[in-house]
């Protein structure tokens, strides 16, 4: 038996990160790869790992009738976007893969990336970084970036 693998994209919209009642909302094809796993439930409580490795608790949830399946982030939606200081266009993916428990039992690993576009110097192309590696911190009129703990220079004068 082939073992479950799944990864879902898509680019954050304002009502993805902003507002009183904020949530994730899924691509819909997230439904077809989730429904293994649900048990005939329309919620389910995951952990899901992020790229340095920290551990989320977000609440899935469908929407059990209607014609909009809508597949959502609910609940650890808000404190994660806040965290990592989300934007609206970042890119998301979030994915899944079966793996052997210590056990020999057969268990789902959820994961959850987030990239940002970003600018460049002497008018290149963008660059799409994770956000979990990326942080720009103003000194005066140069800014110091760090990709994956590398120091990158750029003057904005």
């Amino acid at each position: 038996m082939a073992m479950l693998r799944f990864e879902v994209s898509k680019k954050l919209v304002r009502s993805d990160i902003l507002g009183n009642d904020i949530k994730l909302a899924l691509p819909e094809q997230t439904v077809e790869h989730m429904k293994p796993i649900m048990n005939d439930s329309h919620f389910l409580d995951l952990k899901v790992v992020d790229a340095r490795g920290q551990e989320w608790e977000l609440h899935y949830y469908t929407r059990p009738n209607g014609k909009k399946k809508g597949p959502v982030f609910t609940t650890g939606w808000r404190e994660f976007a806040g965290d990592k200081g989300l934007q609206v266009g970042d890119d998301i993916t979030f994915s899944g893969h079966q793996v052997r428990a210590d056990d020999g039992q057969l268990k789902m690993k959820f994961m959850i990336e987030v990239k940002r576009r970003t600018m460049t110097f002497n008018g290149a192309e963008p660059v799409t970084v994770d956000v979990e590696r990326f942080e720009l911190v103003p000194v005066n009129a140069t800014a110091i970036m760090t990709f994956q703990g590398q120091p990158i220079i750029g003057n904005y004068n």
